[in-house]
């Protein structure tokens, strides 16, 4: 899974981590502990749901429901 993590001083970065990990990393600029950012659901439904622009897919958008 990936998880999203902020560092003080450098932003937010994304690490690729086993779901039963303790979510814990540093920072790859400076090697500083990093705070966790929880935004549920983010991976798994943002591209299915929402189109490249930012609006709500319809269901015309999906080729399965085309018929």
């Amino acid at each position: 899974m990936i998880y999203q993590f902020r560092c003080k001083e450098h932003g937010e970065f994304e690490v690729n981590q086993p779901m039963l990990s303790e979510h814990k990393t540093d920072c790859p600029e400076c090697s500083e502990p990093c705070q966790r950012v929880y935004s549920p659901l983010k991976h798994i439904w943002a591209d299915s749901v929402f189109r490249p622009d930012g609006s709500r897919r319809e269901d015309k958008d999906y080729a399965i429901l085309k018929g």
